[in-house]
């Protein structure tokens, strides 16, 4: 969900607080004191049912976040271990390859004389 939905969200329950509290404080003048009480508890029925859309839609946007961000740590960690696996095949050659080197050193020298 976007910062501009959340923020028309949050403008739909201010408003709606607005209507609910004019529409108490206008009912109350002479009318029925009961039908601004309903007005007023289906406002906050209506925000608190809003809030908790908005409150699902961000765990599960947080979830999701947590789930790629596990699958990156996993790729990572994969990509790790097989540049250390190459890194240590490579080691091993250059060893050996230093190894024959001295080999023929030696044997050029012996070839020599020395």
């Amino acid at each position: 969900m976007t910062q501009n939905t959340r923020r028309r969200r949050a403008a739909a329950v201010a408003a709606s607080f607005a209507i609910a509290l004019a529409g108490a404080a206008w009912s109350g003048c002479g009318d029925d004191e009961d039908e601004a009480i309903d007005a007023v508890n289906e406002a906050v029925e209506n925000a608190t049912e809003q809030s908790e859309e908005i409150q699902g839609e961000v765990n599960e946007a947080l979830e999701q976040a947590n789930e790629n961000a596990e699958g990156l740590q996993q790729e990572a960690e994969d990509a790790a271990e097989k540049a250390q696996k190459q890194a240590e095949k490579q080691a091993e050659e250059a060893q050996k390859q230093a190894e024959r080197a001295e080999k023929q050193a030696e044997q050029a020298l012996d070839d020599a004389g020395y």
